[in-house]
């Protein structure tokens, strides 16, 4: 089978370069055996600022112009509804905070996303006594859902092979690169934390970042808007609520446990004054990176082989900005973004 790329990987970095060879005509396959553990515990939140210290996230607005467009596009292509739109309410901790939210919205530019009015909290089930600053245009995507059907596009087009991927059957002596019986001019790795295996790209310094998340039952809570005080709650509809996350640097197994649980519920106490249950409890280990910033690029001895990893818990918005950076790279030669080339690394390679 001769095809111009093979893809290794399906997380949203897998789908958003798949998604620029449809664009670009280019034939691919993709080799991925499960849904990552990433995606299982991503929020899916997409918001241009980070709400913690009222400043803008890398490329915030930039990242949102190009990812909505890309993530309705999908949903027209799947025939589903993954994206979920939804005001974010940021609680406010101290009144001090309030000026600090006006100074962000007038100085920062950012007065499209931010309302720099003070919301009052009306919610009985909620202990916000100096009430929110409010974020609109924002949203988050289900995860699971999008990637699930887009396994299912991929299958029905003969395009996923179903497989964990053997590093040691790439024939990479030939002009073309060899595995099995394809025949590809070009191979791209989006495996996530997997990458810490990949004889390639091991000496990229990936780190595995453990998030917890839970799904809770708040039968009083009745909220529509997405909250956020130094966790999120998403409502799921059905007075399901997701709650998270978690950043745990030490623990590298994707297994839940009783010490995340605790800590997330003690934050949800702080905020919900109405009893709750939990459904559900998820862990998975997010790639993240040392500066914070994407590693995407090519191989410096090997010009066929290409990555993108480390798009941490900030994916959603990443994704579809670092799938078009590397396919124009590859394609036309145009330079990707100096701090998300994998070129910063390079000495490590050699």
């Amino acid at each position: 089978m001769q095809i111009d790329y093979l893809v290794v990987g399906l997380g949203l970095a897998g789908i958003a370069f798949c998604e620029q060879l449809r664009i670009h005509n280019k034939s691919f396959v993709v080799i991925d055996q499960t849904q990552s553990s990433a995606s299982t515990v991503a929020s899916g939140l997409y918001n241009p600022i980070v709400l913690k210290r009222f400043v803008p996230a890398w490329k915030g607005s930039e990242l949102m112009n190009l990812s909505l467009p890309y993530y309705n596009k999908l949903e027209k292509k799947l025939k589903i509804s993954f994206i979920h739109s939804a005001p974010i309410l940021r609680r406010f901790n101290a009144p001090a905070e309030l000026n600090d939210w006006q100074h962000a919205c007038s100085s920062l530019g950012m007065t499209s996303f931010m309302d720099p009015s003070l919301k009052t909290n009306a919610n009985i089930a909620i202990d916000a006594p100096f009430g929110y600053g409010m974020l609109q245009g924002t949203g988050w995507v289900d995860c699971n859902l999008l990637l699930s059907a887009y396994r299912s596009l991929l299958l029905s087009s003969s395009q996923l092979r179903e497989d964990l991927f053997d590093y040691d059957r790439l024939n990479t002596s030939d002009h073309k690169l060899g595995y099995d019986d394809i025949s590809a001019q070009n191979i791209v790795f989006t495996e996530g934390t997997g990458m810490i295996k990949n004889p390639w790209f091991s000496y990229l310094p990936l780190r595995r970042t453990k998030g917890e998340l839970l799904v809770i039952h708040c039968h009083d809570l009745k909220e529509s808007n997405i909250l956020h005080s130094g966790i999120f709650i998403i409502p799921l509809g059905n007075n399901h609520y997701k709650v998270g996350a978690t950043y745990n640097n030490h623990d590298k197994t994707a297994l839940p446990t009783n010490e995340g649980r605790r800590l997330l519920e003690t934050r949800l106490k702080k905020i919900l004054r109405a009893p709750f249950t939990v459904a559900d409890h998820m862990a998975g280990l997010r790639p993240t990176t040392p500066d914070r910033r994407p590693m995407v690029g090519l191989h410096p001895k090997d010009k066929r082989m290409s990555v993108i990893n480390g798009l941490g818990s900030r994916g959603v918005l990443q994704a579809p900005f670092t799938a078009k950076s590397l396919l124009e790279n590859i394609e036309y030669g145009k330079a990707l973004d100096p701090e998300i080339d994998v070129f910063r690394y390079e000495s490590s390679a050699l």
